[in-house]
């Protein structure tokens, strides 16, 4: 018994210190959506951050989807351990009132941030802010940056996903639906829409975890996504939060075919979503757009097989 005693103390030593050493610094991959600082709907900036920090030094690259558009850009800036504030260097975000991201203008915003961690997650919450002199014209760009321990270095383990009681505020749960090789029933409307192949991607034939999210401001599109023609995600609205599913595929075929299916048009036409793909240590962006007419397809390329052709 007194033995047991020591032991328990040094793992409570060793988890407060790994709760504080946590505290201390940011690096890694954060997730978040940034919204405008001013009332009524407006395009939001879906976002990562990679950072790495070195002593007090950070440095990394933020990513955001704006509308039909990614942009990447580096960041560097400082993080104080005593006080958890971090802050960026300004770097330039696309206005969010730009009618084309093509030829949108930039605004110079200067990133400030606090770290939050608790016994369930770390958070990075503040914005991204212009000076004094443009505060009104450009507003403050909002975000609550969620750290992922899901990171490309590990890979994706092929579990089910299931409904929980207390979902995380930016996700939503689908039950997973495992295709099948016999004749199902298909909707006949989505036989008749045009398949319109966005891109084809080479994966590892193992499971792929995918997120799905609307791409720019909340107008109630929905959709389905079909995997070979067979129901995957029954009709679903889009929106910042994402839709969450890790998929098997079908390691007899060459090719499976991934569809998003457009239910309706929504507020703004065309139906547009940003999809990312997690395959082992790959990740893939893609921006998806259907109609009434079209339907996106993406043509997933079965790595194992390919390479025994």
């Amino acid at each position: 018994m007194n033995r047991i005693k020591p032991l328990i103390g040094i793992v409570f030593l060793f988890f407060g210190w790994n709760k504080t050493l946590l505290a201390q610094q940011v690096n890694g991959h954060w997730f978040g959506v940034g919204k405008v600082a001013v009332p009524g709907e407006h395009s939001a900036y879906m976002a990562e951050l990679i950072l790495k920090q070195k002593g007090k030094t950070v440095a990394g690259e933020l990513q955001y989807y704006f509308r039909d558009s990614l942009f990447k850009l580096a960041v560097n800036g400082v993080f104080n351990s005593n006080t958890r504030q971090l802050s960026f260097k300004p770097v330039p975000f696309i206005y969010y009132l730009s009618r084309s991201t093509r030829n949108g203008i930039d605004c110079i915003l200067t990133g400030n941030f606090t770290l939050i961690v608790n016994r369930t997650e770390s958070i990075l919450n503040g914005a991204f802010e212009s000076d004094a002199a443009h505060r009104y014209t450009a507003p403050a760009i909002q975000f609550r940056f969620r750290y992922s321990t899901d990171t490309l270095s590990a890979p994706i383990s092929p579990i089910t996903e299931i409904a929980v009681d207390e979902p995380e505020k930016d996700t939503v749960f689908i039950p997973v639906i495992t295709p099948v090789a016999a004749p199902n029933i298909i909707d006949t409307v989505f036989l008749k829409r045009e398949k319109l192949l966005v891109r084809e991607i080479e994966v590892s034939g193992g499971p792929l975890r995918l997120e799905l999210y609307d791409n720019g401001s909340i107008d109630y599109d929905s959709v389905s996504v079909y995997l070979n023609n067979q129901l995957l995600i029954p009709k679903v609205k889009l929106d910042h939060r994402a839709i969450r599913k890790t998929i098997q595929l079908d390691s007899s075929l060459a090719f499976n075919e991934l569809s998003m299916f457009a239910e309706n048009l929504g507020m703004v036409p065309p139906n547009t979503a940003a999809l990312i793909i997690y395959d082992g240590d790959k990740r893939h962006e893609l921006i998806l757009t259907s109609d009434l007419n079209r339907t996106a397809t993406i043509r997933l390329r079965n790595r194992r097989i390919a390479n025994i052709q």
